[in-house]
């Protein structure tokens, strides 16, 4: 089976199973990033060559505000279960990955920051970005578009801080746990930046999101 049909049969199966938890319940999201942290925590102790403590003590502690800060985008402000604030996260950062996979993999000939992750490209993250600001305007409004590109930026500076620690570590992937994906920090790293400053900006100014029509 080649890469691509490997990476799309996985991405849709662990796409369902994460649209799925976050959809049905807040604690059932509430369990699916507790899991991812607790994997991700296993990953990176693992994956990390350094047996200094307090290294690993500050990515728990970074991992565990991340959890929260994942749990808590499941809810509103006023304890309600709003599902549609964090899948638009999700749907964006997706919709990232996808354009600048299947942009990137056929047209990149100009590579972005080839000494960290040699797989990325100019092309592959304007047609990143492309899909992300399409995207932005189908979840929070054609006024939100902008939410694409930044989102796209930040995705990309999350995979490549990743990507150095697995260069300075010499591993490949994180993990096995994905086939065509690699480990939930490889799944997740475009999470690292995005959702805080995402969180940040639903904070500051709340949009107005598309996809509450399904939950209503």
């Amino acid at each position: 089976m080649s890469e691509t049909k490997t990476r799309s049969i996985t991405g849709l199966i662990f796409g369902v199973i994460v649209i799925g938890s976050v959809a049905i319940s807040a604690w059932t999201s509430a369990a699916l990033w507790v899991a991812v942290g607790v994997q991700g925590w296993r990953e990176m102790h693992t994956g990390t060559r350094s047996s200094n403590w307090i290294h690993r003590l500050v990515f728990a502690a970074v991992a565990s505000a991340w959890v929260y800060l994942m749990v808590q985008l499941a809810w509103d402000a006023d304890g309600a279960h709003v599902p549609s604030q964090l899948l638009s996260l999700l749907i964006l950062i997706w919709s990232n990955d996808s354009g600048a996979y299947f942009i990137g993999k056929p047209l990149g000939n100009h590579k972005l920051m080839p000494t960290v992750s040699p797989g990325k490209s100019w092309e592959g993250f304007v047609g990143g970005a492309f899909f992300a600001a399409l995207a932005a305007g189908l979840l929070l409004g054609w006024q939100a578009i902008w939410m694409g590109p930044m989102m796209a930026v930040l995705a990309t500076a999350g995979d490549l801080l990743e990507s150095a620690w697995k260069r300075s570590n010499g591993i490949k992937d994180s993990g096995a746990l994905m086939p065509g994906h690699g480990g939930v920090l490889d799944r997740f790293d475009a999470f690292i930046i995005a959702a805080p400053v995402y969180s940040l900006i639903l904070y500051l100014h709340p949009f107005q999101f598309n996809l509450n029509f399904l939950f209503e």
